[in-house]
């Protein structure tokens, strides 16, 4: 075998290589796709946001 078809076959497409990085730039880009979406977002009316404000006026320290 010459050098040259040495190298070629050391150096030629690996089938099981290349579908793994397929399939790992798909998944990656429907996660990415998936998590800007308004679905994932969720219900913003099932958060119990807390609306109060209480605010405090005076010296903390000299009140004891």
């Amino acid at each position: 075998m010459s050098s040259l078809k040495l190298i070629a076959s050391r150096h030629g497409w690996d089938r099981w290589k290349d579908a793994g990085f397929i399939a790992a730039a798909v998944l990656m880009t429907a996660l990415a796709i998936g998590s800007v979406t308004t679905k994932a977002k969720g219900d913003p009316g099932r958060t119990a946001w807390n609306t109060h404000v209480e605010v405090i006026d005076g010296d903390l320290a000299g009140a004891r």
